[in-house]
């Protein structure tokens, strides 16, 4: 089967400037049905936008109208992993391991359009979404051409590979960690049966660590993030150098101008080999292709380049098929409990199905991400959840269910564990802040849930984009409180989110005395219980991040009062750090310092007398879980070795338990707590949700 081939003339005009050579020249080009490659001339001509009609009708007309030159090539597209083996294309260990160790046949429509496009030798720009296959995408030809150049790292090196430091063939440049490891990852596999030697630079790692392993090493494909690549090769000590270096791919290329890497980018380049003297074959691959895009594509693509458009003109993005709900609570109280009752719910539901529950929980915060974590760890592993839902003969519904958590104040191999850890689990929920929210692929997520209104529609989109990838099924949550209610039209416009009411916790008022079913209030109380046992550092970050994040909002006594609420009716506590002083524009300053705190009798009742709650029995019989917690300065008793919430804060103003925890000198298993009334005899006030009678 044979095609024209056909290449933009040189006698194009070259009177006029190039920094108009725009997105939708691009577009219209590659966006045509007709059966034909088109191509960037060979020596690139400077256009105008006038040259080009903003129609893709001009566009042809403008290519028909210019002298072509024909050349008859085979364009029977490769789309199977084994025809590149038959064809001689790719070495056959790198099929054999793409096909029998990873167990892959068909290409993908991205990896169709480019790996072909690349094997030929022509620089490439794809735009193609993440989740689409782009990774082998680009790993494979950018092996292969390592292999082509020296056939004997074909083969697989028993023993020890070695390499040198400044046998660098090929560098990938990243915009997140994160995804530069797990680029590293796939690379790691597609390279096992070769002599290939993979090594990643990323910030938030030692250098001196990662120059020493490629020092002793060696390496012939570096993986990085800009920051780190450009600082290694600018360090003249570092001896790590590319003057062989054949194969440039830039990925999530939008994203990495966005974040303001296009500086870093020049940078690198700079200690490339000229590619007059080593040619050198670039890959660039972005979700989208604006005008900082195409300037980049100008500055750094042979003329000649191969535009694959692989996302459709009328392909349905996933914020348009994937179905949306607003969940709306009354107060933050509300979030904590609604999660775990709404979770709880979808986890039986999955496994009714046979489709296991697994989320995303975006947050606007680390603060956020890291209290909600560890709360939700407290409830599906904490001894004291365990001995209540034995109590009550009830079965833990996040029994099968893990949970993980990942933000940039974690470490490169915490965020790593993190990533791999939930990108293999079945059921499982991820506790994140916005460093997954673009760029990483994690198979079967059946639920993004983003908790506060994210800052805008671009990074609600991205997050949502978790879910319903690879023609899999999905379905976003907004959890949104009342300070959000009036900005959600704003910042989502145009976003279908339909109410959900089906959470009977959502709309309650947890500051009264209500009479609740009897599960209701047991799972408020499970919930309140363990954030009593979260470190309090970790609720005085929460708590001071609140603000940070509702900057924008206008009535800062109201965001005070909220969280002080917060604080007492959904953690146990009544005095609360000062917030911030850049709260207010004028300098003034809410909240209280520390102070200990008085117990409130108030609170929820199933119908009977609350008096007669015992929590788990009287604690000072030695009931429940006890111990001496000295050591770790708890929530009570002697904390001034580590400065802490309880005891003498009068400097800091942390939080106090409102009589939840009382003086713990010591930290131990089930021991006598003679000064705790938590849960037991309530006549003075305690968790008002716990379940009575439990002795």
């Amino acid at each position: 089967m044979f095609a024209t081939l056909r290449r933009c003339p040189a006698s194009l005009s070259r009177n006029v400037s190039t920094a108009a050579f725009s997105y939708r020249v691009l577009r219209s080009a590659l966006s045509q049905s007709s059966p034909a490659v088109w191509r960037t001339p060979a020596r690139t001509p400077t256009v105008t936008i006038a040259a080009f009609h903003r129609s893709a009708i001009r566009w042809q007309e403008v290519a028909a109208s210019a002298t072509a030159e024909e050349v008859e090539v085979d364009n029977t597209l490769v789309t199977k992993f084994e025809d590149l083996k038959t064809r001689g294309l790719i070495h056959p260990n790198i099929v054999d391991t793409i096909t029998r160790d990873m167990k892959l046949t068909t290409m993908t429509d991205v990896q169709t359009r480019t790996i072909n496009e690349a094997l030929s030798g022509s620089d490439v720009i794809a735009q193609a979404r993440t989740g689409t296959g782009k990774t082998l995408g680009f790993l494979i030809p950018t092996v292969q051409k390592i292999i082509s150049e020296n056939p004997e790292l074909g083969k697989k090196v028993r023993g020890y590979k070695r390499a040198k430091p400044n046998d660098i063939r090929a560098i990938i440049i990243s915009p997140t960690r994160e995804l530069a490891e797990q680029i590293a990852v796939e690379a790691a596999k597609l390279t096992f049966n070769t002599g290939i030697l993979v090594q990643v630079a990323v910030g938030g790692t030692q250098k001196r660590e990662m120059l020493r392993k490629v020092q002793r090493e060696g390496c012939h494909l570096l993986i990085g993030t800009p920051g780190r690549l450009a600082d290694i090769l600018s360090d003249p000590y570092s001896g790590v150098e590319a003057p062989h270096l054949n194969s440039l791919v830039l990925d999530e290329a939008d994203r990495l101008l966005d974040a303001g890497f296009d500086k870093e980018i020049e940078e690198i380049k700079k200690y490339l080999p000229d590619t007059k003297e080593v040619d050198r074959q670039t890959l660039m691959f972005s979700a989208t292709v604006p005008r900082d895009v195409v300037d980049l594509v100008r500055k750094t693509l042979k003329p000649g380049f191969h535009f694959a458009q692989c996302v459709k003109e009328d392909e349905v993005q996933t914020h348009e098929r994937v179905p949306q709900k607003v969940i709306h609570v009354k107060a933050l109280e509300n979030i904590m409990p609604t999660l775990y009752e709404m979770i709880s719910k979808e986890i039986k539901k999955g496994e009714e199905t046979g489709r296991p529950f697994k989320a995303i929980l975006y947050f606007n915060s680390t603060a956020e991400v890291t209290l909600a974590a560890k709360v939700f760890a407290m409830l599906t592993r904490s001894k004291r959840q365990m001995f209540r839902n034995r109590i009550e003969n009830n079965e833990n519904p996040f029994s099968r269910t893990r949970t993980y958590e990942i933000h940039a104040k974690l470490t490169q191999a915490g965020r790593t564990r993190a990533s791999d850890s939930f990108r293999h689990a079945e059921s499982a929920i991820l506790f994140s802040s916005d460093v997954t929210a673009r760029g990483m692929d994690f198979p079967n997520v059946t639920h993004v849930i983003q908790v506060g209104l994210p800052r805008d529609r671009e990074t609600y989109i991205h997050r949502l984009g978790r879910t319903a990838r690879a023609g899999k099924e999905g379905e976003g949550w907004l959890v949104a409180n009342p300070l959000e209610r009036n900005e959600i039209g704003k910042r989502l416009r145009g976003m279908k989110l339909s109410p959900e009411t089906s959470s009977e916790i959502a709309h309650l008022d947890l500051t009264t005395e209500n009479e609740l079913p009897e599960n209701v209030a047991s799972l408020i109380g499970k919930v309140v219980d363990a954030h009593q046992d979260v470190d309090p550092e970790i609720l005085n970050s929460a708590f001071l991040g609140f603000f940070g994040s509702y900057q924008w909002h206008g009535d800062k006594e109201g965001l005070v009062e909220m969280a002080k609420r917060w604080a007492l009716h959904g953690w146990n506590y009544s005095s609360t750090p000062s917030p911030p002083a850049t709260l207010y524009n004028s300098g003034r300053r809410g909240g209280s310092r520390g102070g200990s705190f008085q117990r409130s009798s108030g609170g929820f009742s199933r119908g009977g007398d609350r008096q007669s709650s015992g929590g788990f029995g009287d604690r000072r019989s030695g009931g429940g879980f006890s111990g001496d917690r000295q050591s770790r300065g708890g929530f009570g008793g002697d904390r001034q070795s580590r400065g802490g919430f309880g005891a003498d804060r009068q400097s800091r103003g942390g939080f106090e338990p409102r009589g939840g925890y009382g003086d713990r000198p010591a930290r131990g298993g089930n021991g006598d707590r003679p000064q705790r009334e938590g849960y037991g005899d309530r006549r003075s006030g305690g968790n008002r949700y716990s379940k009575p009678d439990y002795a």
